[in-house]
């Protein structure tokens, strides 16, 4: 692996935080630094047990069960043998790479998509290939599932283990429809290819009427769904992730057993936050609750402060998680954008090509931060547009 430089934009905030003491972050996804107020008392995690080191490579029996029944009270039935405990959704990534595939073989991944796949197979001398989301307005996202067909058939595409979903996608928003997950498993089935479904940001609609799924259970082809406390529950610093896995009976006995070695190398996941999960899984209702009325709102107050008649500016259809992406005026590229936007305004906005975005300038807007910043920051965001058009 070669060194890595700072691009052009991390050296520009450098500068700026050297004569600023603060950054209005506007693509923030922490859920740790937007105001979300919690007791102390929450985030405790002294216990008895935690004084016991009981290793168990899929993670704590209790803590499993918790996990198995707050799913089946979801409607997502998973046996507590069928869920694998590690310290985050990376490393839940990292072990599947190992599982499924050996140096040279290819994963599937989509395209917008969150800069991390590429890395965490690039430390598994595992490629990755991009798939195609394209956007129509105001239908939103759609999977180009021809274009996954066609490479499939290619002599590279003979050395895919497996097809990334994330669900919804990151940054794009957008679940997968009824019809993707359909031809989605029939391309699974036919090249013998496992399905990883990423949904840290599954409960998180813009909408009660959205219609989702979850991939938890898929009986048709290997399955894998990853979550964890990160989005879940707001809560990163505590690090733990889970894989529930799934399908024919063969193969999910044959991938539970070599997950379990894989596992068991490692033992990442925490005796304290396992020991803590059951009381934790309890208040998730109320969190849930709190971040999908502040998304919903932050979205409605993006459009309400961009969309103006005649404005140039243009809130792309999102359907769920913490993203919403803005379509904005080419006066020139989006890093020179992005660098101007941070020095004149003070405002740290990850630009399109950050999620492999080619066309047009776009920019990341966090749905997670407190609806007054959101305000103010949009307001600022138009404001910007408007000297850059009168100049």
């Amino acid at each position: 692996m070669g060194e890595t430089e700072p691009n052009e934009l991390a050296k520009i905030r450098a500068q700026y935080l050297g004569n600023h003491e603060t950054i209005k972050e506007l693509s923030q996804s922490n859920p740790t630094k937007v105001g979300l107020k919690r007791s102390s008392e929450f985030y405790r995690l002294d216990a008895e047990g935690n004084c016991i080191y009981n290793p168990e490579p899929q993670g704590l029996t209790a803590a499993r069960e918790a996990l198995s029944m707050h799913f089946a009270e979801k409607g997502r039935g998973i046996s507590p043998d069928n869920l694998f405990f590690c310290a985050s959704t990376s490393e839940g990534y990292a072990w599947l790479f190992k599982l499924l595939c050996d140096p040279g073989d290819v994963v599937l991944i989509p395209k917008p998509g969150y800069p991390l796949f590429e890395h965490l197979a690039m430390l598994e001398f595992v490629r990755t290939s991009a798939y195609p989301l394209e956007y129509s307005h105001p239908s939103g996202w759609h999977i180009d599932i021809a274009a996954i067909a066609r490479y499939l058939e290619t002599q590279q595409g003979r050395r895919a283990k497996a097809i990334i979903v994330i669900n919804p996608n990151n940054p794009t928003g957008s679940y997968i429809r009824a019809s993707e997950r359909a031809a989605i498993l029939e391309l699974c089935e036919r090249y013998e290819l496992a399905l990883i479904a990423d949904e840290v940001f599954f409960d998180f609609p813009l909408s009660d009427s959205i219609e989702c799924a979850s991939f938890i259970g898929e009986e048709r082809v290997l399955t894998f769904v990853l979550d964890g406390l990160s989005k879940r529950l707001g809560m990163p610093q505590m690090k733990l992730g889970w894989i529930c896995v799934s399908g024919p009976s063969m193969l999910e006995s044959r991938a539970k057993k070599r997950l379990e070695l894989i596992a068991d190398t490692f033992l990442s996941a925490g005796t304290p936050i396992m020991n803590a999960l059951p009381r934790l899984l309890s208040s998730e209702d109320s969190f849930l609750e709190e971040m999908r009325r502040r998304i919903r709102e932050n979205y409605a107050i993006y459009r309400s402060i961009l969309e103006f008649n005649e404005s140039p500016h243009r809130v792309l259809a999102c359907q769920g998680g913490w993203t919403a992406l803005v379509e904005s005026p080419s006066y020139m590229d989006e890093e020179k954008t992005a660098a101007l936007l941070l020095l004149q305004k003070g405002i740290a906005a990850q630009p399109g090509y950050f999620f492999d975005m080619e066309k047009g300038i776009h920019f990341a807007f966090s749905l997670i931060l407190p609806q007054d910043s959101a305000a103010a920051w949009s307001e600022d965001y138009r404001d910007f547009f408007e000297n850059l058009e009168a100049r």
